[in-house]
């Protein structure tokens, strides 16, 4: 397929490409047309460039991880731009041979995110190549791989490694322009990334059923302030932890706009861990033109409740006395005693032991 097929289709996106892969940018933008097609394009060669338009640090640079977190994020950003037809975002992070010994694999990854899925593909690459034909063969492969995903052609590279997980229909709007969710039933729900769901989770759960003497559903948002936007390889992995009736799935990455649209038109209640409800109460996580005070003041007048765990975090369990919640928020917190739960288990110390 030809570009200015693809700059003829409805097809429009962003790209970000980070260690090679930068002549499939002159290859898209060199042919008339490229302005219809290409909404934006970035190359983060840096380390700290690239940390900086994902938002964090990657643990490698070159990685399907990486790759997929890139096409997330242009995709995410291609919705930004106005366009009219079908969006994409693709992501390349690529190893390729340098000027300096190359001590790990020679190798690239091509990821693609639409609507309706998310791939990412696979290069390896022989150590005995030049830099020019590594060059050549990434532009090739990711052309046609982007070609293949958006239904424009079929796969000219068969052969190298894709994996590929296909939205559902009722999941697909999530991950439009539009507020969505799915699944809500009850008044309470225990907010979290569940990267991996843990044994404190299930106790919180069990307990704060105990408590509230209400069903708790689970609440997964694929959105979330201060982590990645979840692509469907993440979104399927966490929904398997759970049972199909207990997860409620949202795009709503702030408390204030879970407590609006989960409400209805009753009072709920958030299950909430200390560390949780001190990062709802701090200014940084609020967008620009938001303030804290007008968030609480939602709070307390939707009558929007919170029930509280403390964690053991440093070797001191902490509590709602241990953090500076505002005066007026409160009324709204119900602390659950130490007697009741301890925990120090945290995802991310579960995930470093994998």
């Amino acid at each position: 397929m030809n570009v200015s097929e693809l700059h003829s289709s409805n097809w429009a996106g962003v790209c970000y490409l980070t260690g090679g892969g930068s002549q499939l940018l002159s290859q898209l933008l060199s042919v008339p047309g490229a302005s219809a097609t290409i909404l934006d394009a970035g190359i983060p060669y840096s380390y700290e460039a690239l940390a900086n338009l994902l938002g964090c640090a990657p643990q490698k640079a070159c990685s399907e991880t990486t790759a997929r977190n890139l096409a997330m994020r242009a995709y995410m950003n291609a919705q930004n731009y106005g366009a009219t037809g079908d969006l994409f975002g693709l992501g390349i992070t690529a190893s390729l041979c340098t000027n300096r010994e190359k001590r790990g694999d020679v190798t690239a990854f091509v990821a693609l995110q639409t609507v309706g899925r998310s791939q990412v593909t696979t290069v390896e690459f022989e150590r005995s190549t030049s830099r020019k034909e590594q060059e050549r063969l990434l532009t090739q492969v990711a052309y046609s791989k982007l070609c293949a995903g958006l239904g424009l052609a079929s796969d000219a590279f068969p052969e190298q490694t894709t994996r590929l997980a296909h939205g559902r229909n009722s999941h697909r709007r999530l991950f439009e322009n539009e507020t969505v969710v799915l699944g809500a039933r009850t008044s309470a729900y225990l907010p979290g990334s569940f990267n991996p769901l843990h044994a404190g989770h299930r106790r919180m759960h069990e307990l704060s059923q105990d408590i509230l003497q209400c069903e708790v559903q689970y609440e997964l948002s694929v959105k979330n302030v201060d982590k990645l936007t979840l692509d469907y390889f993440d979104l399927y992995q966490r929904l398997n932890q759970f049972d199909s009736d207990e997860v409620v799935l949202s795009n709503l990455p702030r408390f204030y706009q879970k407590a609006k649209y989960l409400r209805e038109s009753h009072e709920i209640t958030f299950v909430v861990g200390i560390d949780t409800l001190a990062r709802i109460v701090e200014p940084q996580f609020y967008e620009t033109g938001e303030h804290l005070e007008h968030v609480m003041k939602f709070f307390i007048d939707s009558g929007t409740k919170f029930l509280v765990f403390g964690r053991t975090l440093q070797g001191k369990f902490k509590t709602i006395k241990d953090v500076p919640i505002p005066d007026s928020l409160l009324p709204c917190c119900q602390q659950v005693e130490a007697t009741q739960f301890q925990s120090d288990l945290a995802s991310s110390s579960l995930r470093s032991t994998n």
